[in-house]
């Protein structure tokens, strides 16, 4: 199965050992922490400190870097080539609106993990599953997509 996995930066980590158990059961995985999967340079938050401010930016100035633009669409046509879409929780809106794109595109969608304390999003029930863990994706996987 190919697999898209959505995933905050500070969680470039558990993306990397998640890409790596998927890899092992035989799975193709899109893995925006891996330098190998991508064709554009990576972007991690660190590169670009300087947050946005609206008392000194124009936002569409500001979020029309080419570096990003690049990013985004690498993103979307992962997202195109992918199956299933794995968002790992706790996240921000950029690994939650891949998620999304993937579920406009009738991808299957699994969840893993818990937002912040007093965080939630309801448009999450659109997911195919709902997983407390990592741990939980292979046998889910096993018993529900791989018998189909």
């Amino acid at each position: 199965m190919k697999i898209y996995i959505s995933a905050s930066w500070k969680n470039r980590l558990l993306v990397r050992k998640l890409a790596e158990v998927l890899r092992l059961n035989n799975h193709e995985v899109f893995d925006f922490t891996d330098p190998n999967c991508r064709k554009t340079h990576e972007t991690p938050p660190e590169m670009f400190p300087e947050q946005f401010d609206p008392s000194q930016h124009i936002y569409r100035q500001y979020i029309n870097r080419e570096e990003w633009r690049a990013v985004v669409n690498e993103n979307r046509e992962a997202i195109k080539w992918a199956e299933l879409i794995i968002l790992l929780l706790p996240c921000g809106i950029d690994a939650t609106a891949d998620w999304a794109l993937g579920v406009g595109m009738g991808k299957r969608t699994i969840i893993v993990g818990h937002p912040h304390k007093g965080e939630r999003s309801e448009v999450h029930l659109w997911a195919d599953a709902m997983l407390d863990s990592i741990d939980d994706i292979v046998p889910w996987l096993q018993s529900n997509i791989n018998r189909e």
